[in-house]
């Protein structure tokens, strides 16, 4: 299974660090691997560096995307794919300030529905994995 979560990068921030992704995914890492009590000093960085998504309408336009295949699913913002035909068991959630995807695949199949154009940096931290979405799908 792999964990995959998706920040919407401020534009001034992902051109800083477009070439050298590297650096993006160290500082995202450091604040995803503090403690509970030290997150209130990390945060604002945190903020200075990521736009928030909407929600209502990335939520609508997934479901849009899928609402007529046979192997998807909607419980609130969280979106599920349980294709037997590719092997794929994919469960995304909707929040504010990221997506959250655990897939069955090292692609999944929601990446796809998810637009190139607003600057995407996908991490998985358990595999050291990162990468801009666009560079991905283009």
């Amino acid at each position: 299974m792999r964990t995959f979560y998706l920040f919407k990068i401020k534009k001034s921030y992902s051109e800083l660090t477009h070439d050298t992704p590297y650096n993006l995914f160290k500082a995202i890492e450091n604040v995803y691997y503090l403690k509970q009590e030290d997150l209130s000093y990390f945060n604002n960085f945190f903020v200075q560096i990521r736009d928030t998504f909407n929600k209502e309408y990335l939520d609508n336009n997934i479901f849009e995307f899928y609402k007529n295949k046979y192997s998807y699913t909607k419980v609130n913002n969280v979106h599920m794919i349980n294709d037997y035909y590719t092997d794929e068991k994919s469960k995304l959630i909707i929040n504010n300030s990221y997506l959250y995807i655990k897939s069955t695949k090292n692609l999944p199949t929601f990446l796809r529905a998810i637009t190139k154009k607003e600057n995407i940096f996908v991490c998985d931290f358990a595999n050291k994995d990162y990468f801009w979405l666009e560079e991905l799908l283009s």
